[in-house]
């Protein structure tokens, strides 16, 4: 267990993920501002696009949300009951925290896409997906959540369309420090609350290891692979593990984290703690077997 505070299962799950609801992903920058991230690496490429959002957005009860804004989005089902967010980052695999799929039996993951509203079909045509395999980094700690990154590979691969896209991946080491990330999946709403049906997100300034080391959290418990994000007025509960913490370019979506422990919500001294996504593009490389990334 972790030396701060002992951590329950309903713990983690339903008081330190979080996710926000209604900010829209203009986020100033411009075009040439980010040109530090790029898709620079060296694996297979197919000729098809990443990171493309849909824009259109609409208020859906009283907080503006766009109907498939991030096509990306995944969520992971486990014995038919929501269990964690996923991002698609090829035609064949899903990125997600190790900390979701741990124990988890294979034949009873499902992993939808295209989904915004889960009580409601009509809006979009979702997707259904069963895994063939689960790949989680053979150094995740389950204690201290370092290396929290796993691969799942779908059964049948996806098939690119408007409401489904893949995300572009950083390049290797990228450091988005002092940038304003998006936190985006189907978390709760509150400390313990409910889960929402609909997607929600909320923009986060994103901290240098330095500044997540200089907060409440025991200062060796930030790794080089982790990153901080949120501050109390830019935070919420509203999240679920395994989501992505995404920057944009000014044109693409790049996801630079993985949603993946913390205390509470918004508390004081506590920000968000996220896997360092550049960290790993030469192991997401490494995995993706007879796969290839969109340019």
């Amino acid at each position: 267990m972790l030396n701060e505070f002992v951590r329950t299962s309903k713990f983690l799950f339903d008081t330190i993920f979080r996710i926000g609801s209604g900010v829209s992903n203009a986020f100033g920058y411009d075009a040439d501002e980010d040109t530090d991230i790029n898709e620079n690496i060296n694996i297979k490429t197919c000729d098809c696009d990443c990171g493309f959002s849909n824009e259109e957005i609409r208020i859906v009860g009283g907080k503006p949300t766009g109907v498939n804004q991030y096509p990306w989005m995944a969520r992971i089902v486990y014995d038919g009951k929501f269990h964690c967010g996923g991002s698609l980052l090829t035609k064949d695999y899903v990125i997600t925290a190790a900390h979701c799929v741990k124990k988890l039996r294979r034949s009873k993951i499902r992993i939808i896409f295209g989904d915004h509203d889960q009580q409601i079909t009509s809006e979009s045509q979702a997707i259904q997906r069963a895994v063939t395999s689960i790949t989680k980094h053979k150094s995740f700690d389950p204690d201290t959540y370092n290396n929290d990154i796993a691969l799942l590979r779908l059964r049948k691969p996806i098939v690119f369309s408007k409401i489904i896209k893949p995300v572009c991946l950083p390049r290797y080491n990228y450091d988005p420090a002092g940038r304003i990330g998006t936190v985006v999946g189907w978390g709760r709403t509150s400390e313990g609350g409910e889960l929402p049906s609909i997607v929600n997100q909320v923009k986060v300034p994103i901290m240098s290891i330095t500044e997540c080391r200089n907060q409440k959290y025991k200062s060796t418990r930030i790794t080089s692979t982790m990153l901080c994000a949120g501050k109390p007025s830019m935070d919420s509960c509203q999240g679920d593990s395994g989501g992505p913490l995404l920057l944009s370019n000014g044109v693409k979506f790049f996801i630079v984290g993985i949603v993946s422990w913390g205390v509470g919500c918004g508390r004081e001294g506590y920000p968000g703690v996220y896997t360092r996504v550049s960290k790993f593009v030469p192991w997401i490389q490494s995995n993706l077997e007879n796969s290839c990334l969109c340019t």
